[in-house]
């Protein structure tokens, strides 16, 4: 414990929003990101609105797959929400790194809460990760039963998505934070009060289970994909690829994360193209493990791509009908 705390003070004395970038090429990057991010949001959150508004359409919604998707859609907003108000913002937008810097250096409450919900929802993401692989194997390995599996342990499920991650998270709840930009960046640390109570145990612990079997699930299930073919529901078959996208961001964001913890720090602040290729495929891996699940769903599915975009045409056209009959209402009134 305290090492770590010593560590932190090392890091408090070396911080800098100085991430030997010019400014334009920073403003840049983050532009680029959100390019693909905002549109690729809308959409999903009109994809979530969806399964809420669709949800009596048995045919299509009514698998509890879509329930766990509901949920994952959920956090993964959440996050990318989280990430881009301030851990981007303030790793590509140095003005404004520098004015947080002097206020957020010292050990504070200020972050806590912000740094606690955001190591929640990574935790929780990882978590509904592990369960709609669950849901997906148990669908192609057992068919006949899955429903009934599901009807009973659905909402346990979501239940433990949400409630687990508060086991590992509840150490920076109660700790102060600090905002020690590292070369540009961004980076936020907690005080540690015990030495067995870590945020990367948790994480440690949860990342390693939902690896374990998303490497036995998906061997399992491309198998069965492939025996099964054209006998198997278009739908199922779409939720179980896109499944496997987001099974395989989450490997590569691993990967990344893995070289990243492993490269000297001499090396991050030394070779910048370095620093960017691996700060920047983090990022990358990690936009694609949040955003690739829904965009692959609808790409595949013609008819859960209809009713996504079926829900939009027509709150469009309910609005134009709706300017139309107060213009011709003022229309009526001005003729009388």
């Amino acid at each position: 414990m305290a090492d770590t705390n010593s560590a932190n003070d090392a890091l408090r004395n070396s911080a800098s929003c100085d991430s030997g970038d010019s400014d334009a090429s920073q403003y840049i990057k983050f532009c680029i990101q959100l390019a693909y991010i905002l549109p690729f949001g809308y959409l999903y959150s009109s994809f979530l609105i969806t399964i809420i508004r669709k949800k009596k359409d048995r045919e299509l919604f009514g698998d509890s797959f879509f329930t766990l998707h509901l949920v994952d859609g959920i956090v993964s907003l959440l996050f990318l929400l989280l990430d881009i108000s301030f851990y981007r913002l303030t790793s590509y937008i140095r003005p404004i790194c520098e004015f947080f810097l002097p206020l957020l250096k010292d050990p504070a409450y200020y972050l806590t809460p912000y740094w606690s919900v955001y190591v929640y929802v990574q935790l929780a993401k990882m978590l509904s990760t592990l369960v709609m692989n669950i849901n997906r194997y148990t669908s192609v390995s057992y068919p006949i039963q899955h429903k009934s599996i599901w009807m009973q342990h659905c909402f346990k499920s979501v239940l433990a998505i949400f409630l687990i991650p508060i086991i590992f998270t509840w150490p920076v709840a109660i700790a102060r934070t600090s905002f020690l930009p590292l070369n540009g960046q961004s980076v936020i640390v907690y005080e540690h009060y015990f030495s067995w109570a870590r945020t990367t145990y948790g994480r440690l612990l949860i990342s390693t289970v939902t690896l374990v079997f998303i490497i036995f699930s998906s061997i399992v299930t491309s198998t069965k994909l492939r025996k099964m073919g054209k006998h198997m529901k278009h739908v199922e078959f779409s939720m179980t690829v896109a499944t496997l996208f987001t099974s395989a961001g989450f490997i590569v964001l691993l990967i990344v994360q893995f070289f990243y913890l492993n490269t000297k720090l001499d090396t991050l602040t030394t070779w910048t193209w370095t620093r960017i290729l691996i700060v920047g495929g983090q990022q990358a891996g990690n936009d694609f493990y949040m955003l690739s699940g829904p965009v692959v769903l609808l790409i595949l599915d013609k008819n859960i791509r209809k009713s996504t975009f079926q829900w939009k045409r027509g709150k469009i056209d309910s609005q134009t009908n709706a300017k139309v009959s107060v213009q011709s209402a003022q229309l009526v009134t001005i003729t009388n």
